[in-house]
């Protein structure tokens, strides 16, 4: 099985930032070795140096090779394992400085001055001397796995030679270029068919000769192909167009993916149509509060990657809300399925129109690869015309794929020379060996991200497909679960974490809807992304969905998050307590739930003593887990109440 070194969580000089945080701590230990100190933490900085030019060699020739370095991953884990301790032990030891500071400040308030400083340092002492234990231990352990020979364990020449000569790759990300404007390629037949469609108004009379016989006709057209052939772009595009915004009173777009929850769906078209934060409540209120929002309005509902062909129960309850708008209002839905066009033209009874959309042609490939990869250089620039040649290989390699395109084109434009395009057509050919052309392009611009951005992405994956991020909630989410750290005084954690999501879309990463400084705009992850992120986070992240799910998830992840606690057991969620690393835990908006379901998952919050996010509708106020205040690194918790 390939292994996708998710263990490598940070950067070398993270780490030296911890080391000299710990050192002025260890000065406090009346233990320790003064002479001994010193040489240990400096041996630590010498071992980090060696281990980030490692680091820079694994990234180099990462492709297509992942598949024998089984060992060096279960070394990865281990010194993640390590610098995961130091750093908790650290936060600990300046949380009982700080309380005692606190303490402090409130003895000098009562009693003699004798008693005040006698309790002060009494508990400061106790204290220290635990926290000081904990935290010279990690660095012990830490320097363990450090001094292990980490270069034998990749087994290759190319390794060790860079390593010996500190040749540094030249394929990580290094600059930021911009992302250029979105731009259309190869789609503006159908996208003029679209837009004719949606804003020509129907013939009135037959209209309501068939909403009468069907109170729940509504004309729908459904967007059919294969994964990254650009359907939810050219739908993005359509929602976009002048004339379409003119023409309907409201435009909302609802990512449904595979599951198709008709009270969501609807809850959040409420939301769209509000323009505010919706609380579900029940099924019928929520119902009542869309059919009135939308009996006054001509609308158009996009329903963006639906794969539910089976269950009509949820369209009809969908359909027979959204049928009260006026008359001229649409659907607009983006498939893989053509059997989920054929139920939603038979639950609308509308004649069925479906565009299929396959590969554009071999000439608009290349403009949209030519666009994004050479738009940044001079036609005239040395290298454009060696550029421009083995790009038009790329581009006749992926023609098949707007989206592996793009994302190529994306990753190149940052490497504007012949040798490294020359070596990246080479890594789509290792890959390929084990999994598709597209998936190839995606593990390459990944690999190639630094590492703080390889670990926000990979988190996003506790997030189900098609989920709508909103950039201050998706950067406050980062900083709480420990994802950003800065190297610098003066840097702010969400100035980084807006940085990091920008490079991501510059990227392909996440696709933005909405303008960039619109409040209402939020990020999406494509389905391929997904699947990327949800591959290359396994052992680190995991969305429970299944109760199976409980028994197969790794104690080594750190990051979860529970969908439809309501229909797991107590044994199920019990089985949570094998991991012993989480630091976010997040669990969904949930119907009805067993006491001892509660009471369980109550038990695995208290034992997640790493904890640095919980989010959660579960609990009462007599079930809010009484061990809370033990959770010593919990930066970010959002309960209600139920």
């Amino acid at each position: 099985m390939e292994c996708t070194l998710a263990g490598r969580s940070v950067t070398a000089m993270f780490i030296v930032n911890l080391i000299d945080k710990a050192l002025p701590y260890l000065d406090e230990d009346r233990n320790s070795d003064e002479v001994l100190q010193p040489l240990m933490m400096n041996k630590l900085r010498e071992d980090w140096l060696m281990i980030q030019l490692m680091f820079d060699a694994l990234t180099a020739n990462q492709s297509g090779e992942t598949r024998s370095l089984g060992d060096l991953d279960v070394w990865l884990w281990n010194l993640r394992d390590a610098i995961e301790e130091l750093e908790d032990a650290i936060d600990e030891h300046e949380y009982h400085k700080l309380r005692e500071k606190a303490k402090e400040q409130e003895v000098c308030e009562l009693g003699s001055y004798f008693s005040k400083m006698k309790q002060v340092v009494t508990n400061f002492l106790t204290h220290s001397d635990s926290t000081l234990e904990r935290l010279r231990k990690a660095i012990e352990d830490l320097q363990i796995v450090t001094s292990a020979d980490a270069a034998h364990l990749m087994g290759r020449t190319t390794y060790r030679q860079q390593l010996d000569t500190h040749v540094l790759p030249q394929d990580r990300e290094t600059g930021f270029t911009p992302v250029v404007p979105n731009k259309m390629f190869g789609r503006d037949e159908e996208m003029n068919m679209i837009v004719q469609w949606l804003i020509k108004p129907l013939d009135g009379n037959a209209e309501t000769q068939v909403s009468s016989t069907n109170p729940m006709h509504v004309p729908v057209m459904s967007l059919v192909g294969p994964v990254g052939m650009g359907k939810t772009a050219l739908a993005h595009h359509v929602c976009t167009d002048a004339s379409v915004r003119n023409h309907f009173d409201v435009i909302a777009w609802v990512c449904v993916s595979t599951s198709f929850d008709a009270e969501r769906v609807i809850g959040d078209i409420v939301e769209q149509i509000t323009c505010s934060p919706y609380k579900y409540t029940h099924v019928e209120e929520t119902q009542y509060i869309l059919r009135d929002k939308l009996m006054s309005t001509k609308s158009l509902l996009v329903l963006d990657n639906v794969w539910e062909d089976q269950d009509i129960s949820q369209w009809e309850r969908l359909i027979s809300v959204f049928s009260a708008s006026k008359i001229g209002s649409k659907i607009l839905l983006t498939t893989r399925l053509n059997s989920v066009a054929t139920l939603a033209r038979r639950i609308t009874g509308c004649e069925e129109r479906v565009m299929s959309l396959y590969v554009i042609e071999q000439n608009e490939i290349s403009l949209l690869f030519n666009h994004f990869a050479l738009g940044s250089l001079e036609v005239g620039a040395p290298n454009y015309a060696a550029l421009q040649s083995i790009g038009a290989q790329i581009a006749e390699d992926l023609s098949w794929s707007p989206l592996g395109t793009k994302v190529a084109a994306l990753h190149l434009r940052d490497n504007l020379t012949p040798e490294y395009w020359r070596k990246f057509l080479q890594d789509v050919d290792n890959f390929r060996a084990t999994t598709t052309r597209d998936m190839a392009v995606l593990k390459i611009s990944y690999y190639s991200l630094l590492t703080e951005l390889q670990v926000c992405f990979r988190y996003c994956s506790i997030f189900g497909k098609n989920h709508p991020f909103r950039k201050e909630q998706l950067v406050q989410t980062w900083i709480s679960s420990g994802l950003i750290s800065t190297q610098f005084r003066g840097e702010k954690k969400e100035n980084l974490g807006e940085l990091y999501l920008a490079r991501l879309t510059a990227k392909s990463f996440f696709d933005r809807f909405g303008r960039e400084n619109d409040e209402h705009a939020y990020y999406v992850m494509n389905d391929m992304m997904y699947d990327l992120a949800a591959f290359v986070s396994r052992g680190e992240c995991a969305r429970l969905v299944f109760a199976i799910d409980f028994r197969r998830v790794k104690s080594s992840v750190r990051h979860i998050n529970i969908s439809g606690i309501n229909n797991f057991s107590v044994g199920d969620v019990k089985e949570l307590l094998r991991l012993k690393k989480l630091r976010t835990i997040i669990v969904e908006d949930c119907g009805h739930v067993q006491e001892e379901v509660v009471s369980a998952m109550a038990e695995v919050v208290k034992n997640s003593k790493s904890l640095r996010l919980l989010e959660c509708s579960l609990f009462k106020k007599w079930h809010f887990p009484d061990g809370l205040s033990g959770l010593k690194h919990l930066r970010y918790v959002k309960i209600s109440m139920l």
